[in-house]
């Protein structure tokens, strides 16, 4: 099959939502992607805080990386088990997945979103895609490559109220509960004294420096999670 064949078979997929349905696990099985939790309380939003390039605990002043609790596969496993996996490996406890009434796509190359739904349970909230710059290149040897890696959110909820939370992940500096909509004050000079006025506060880890520079990437799925979750809740 060449390279054109599968970008095709995968468009062919992600554009069955245009019927109102979308097969998640076939569009995702034996591909590139990423998984992760969306716990939603109080209009708040569960983040992690990580620093690019420098080890966390001397990170603390500089500049932070926001983003959702998630991360990459493993070999064999579908995004459902990802999902939960990280999960207990950012948060230290454990978390059931909770099936969305709506599935939301969105292509973050184009920056088209559409509601759609899926047979597949428990029903992602939303799936993203971005097209690889190379569609032969792995992460890793044992990890399959293509010409989309797929970004899969699920809402999720505790199992029981965690009297707190023991990350096992040392890329992770910080928990953070953050407000929904607080993505759009994102840009160049954002510190986390400017998400504090919002109502940001840290979960677990820390501290962080009220002039810490605060970033989101462009492929986080945040940008896009938080307001859709925000317009529901209210």
């Amino acid at each position: 099959m060449t390279r054109e064949d599968t970008v095709s078979i995968e468009d062919q997929i992600w554009q069955e939502a245009d019927a109102g349905a979308v097969a998640v696990r076939r569009l995702t099985a034996g591909r590139p992607f990423c998984a992760g939790v969306l716990l939603v309380r109080d209009g708040k939003v569960l983040t992690t805080f990580s620093a690019d390039g420098v080890d966390a605990v001397d990170a603390s002043g500089t500049d932070w990386y926001v983003g959702g609790v998630g991360g990459g596969q493993e070999p064999g496993e579908d995004p459902w088990e990802c999902a939960l996996r990280e999960a207990r490996e950012e948060l230290g406890v454990p978390v059931r997945l909770v099936p969305a009434s709506r599935t939301y796509l969105h292509d973050i190359e184009t920056d088209t979103l559409r509601e759609a739904r899926t047979d597949d349970a428990p029903a992602p909230y939303i799936v993203h895609r971005f097209r690889n710059p190379d569609p032969t290149k792995r992460f890793r040897p044992d990890l399959p490559f293509g010409p989309f890696t797929y970004f899969c959110m699920f809402l999720a909820e505790f199992i029981e109220e965690p009297s707190g939370f023991e990350p096992d992940d040392p890329d992770i500096a910080a928990l953070v509960w953050m407000p929904l909509r607080t993505g759009s004050l994102f840009g160049e000079g954002s510190t986390f004294a400017d998400l504090t006025a919002t109502g940001a506060t840290i979960a677990a880890g820390g501290p962080i420096a009220a002039d810490a520079r605060i970033h989101l990437t462009r492929t986080e799925s945040l940008r896009i999670a938080g307001p859709l979750l925000a317009d529901q809740v209210a």
